[in-house]
């Protein structure tokens, strides 16, 4: 089995921090590496202490990334990269995630794909979701259209 690209593991943790944001919505969660992560830390024996692994590091770097792009509000980073504090959805956040895909009533929104993809385990309907929900928000930014 080959290994995921970043790619493709960004855009699975970014589906699974947007659909617990919006689950949450309007309430900050905190949200924790191990809750996204199978392995939150690693021991290094240089300071003889469990240390963020690798895993975290990437978790974190994508929480940091869809904050400066505006898609969620977070404490910053104290250093430590242990948790990604008081996250919410932003106004553009949450209004991508609200856009439905198509004209039709009875598609879900954004948000409610991810959702269900992320609970269901569907990483490919994440994944799809995620790049609707990126294109649609850069979209949005550039001035090309509005969420």
């Amino acid at each position: 089995m080959s290994e995921r690209s970043n790619i493709e593991r960004f855009d699975e943790l970014t589906g699974e921090i947007l659909a617990t944001l919006y689950r949450s919505f309007p309430v900050p969660k905190n949200l924790l590496p191990a809750e996204f992560v199978n392995n939150p830390t690693e021991y290094n024996e240089a300071v003889q202490a469990d240390v963020p692994s690798e895993e975290t590091r990437f978790f974190i770097a994508t929480a940091e990334w869809l904050r400066m792009a505006g898609y969620l509000s977070a404490d910053p980073q104290d250093g430590h990269g242990h948790i990604v504090r008081n996250c919410v959805l932003t106004p553009k956040g949450l209004e991508v995630l609200k856009v439905k895909p198509s004209n039709l009533d009875d598609v879900d929104t954004l948000g409610e794909q991810l959702v269900t993809a992320t609970q269901q385990g569907g990483k490919d309907a994440a994944r799809k979701a995620v790049g609707d929900v990126l294109n649609l928000g850069a979209r949005f930014l550039i001035g090309l259209g509005s969420p």
